[in-house]
């Protein structure tokens, strides 16, 4: 008999668009979901403002506690093309959808999502 193991990921998404707003923001979502190891995921990051088209470009930070939060993957152009990724496991769209296949212990924390304007990537 094959033993699963429960994960538990927080999502808190926001949308950025200078450097000054990421300081007063406030998450506008906080969703907590389990998943099974081996399992796969799909995060959706609905914005406060702003719109993901354009050079407006979605990005997905992950902290695990007690940790720095780290760039996990990012996605660009109308082609969903993504960038950084820091595994395979991840993918990203261009409607700021993050997918994590095949679910690992390490993926337990909280994962940002953020948006581009194009000058800077700020998070």
């Amino acid at each position: 008999m094959e033993e699963k193991c429960n994960m538990l990921i927080l999502v808190s998404l926001f949308s950025v668009h200078s450097r000054q707003q990421l300081l007063n923001n406030t998450a506008i979502q906080d969703a907590t979901m389990s998943v099974s190891v081996g399992g796969n995921v799909r995060l959706s990051c609905p914005l406060s403002e702003g719109s993901v088209t354009g050079s407006n470009y979605p990005l997905w930070v992950h902290q695990i506690p007690g940790t720095k939060p780290k760039h996990v993957v990012g996605s660009y152009d109308t082609g969903n093309q993504n960038y950084n990724p820091v595994s395979p496991r991840y993918t990203a769209s261009i409607s700021a959808v993050l997918t994590i296949t095949n679910v690992q212990p390490e993926d337990e924390g909280t994962f940002y999502c953020s948006l581009w304007t194009g000058s800077a990537r700020t998070v």
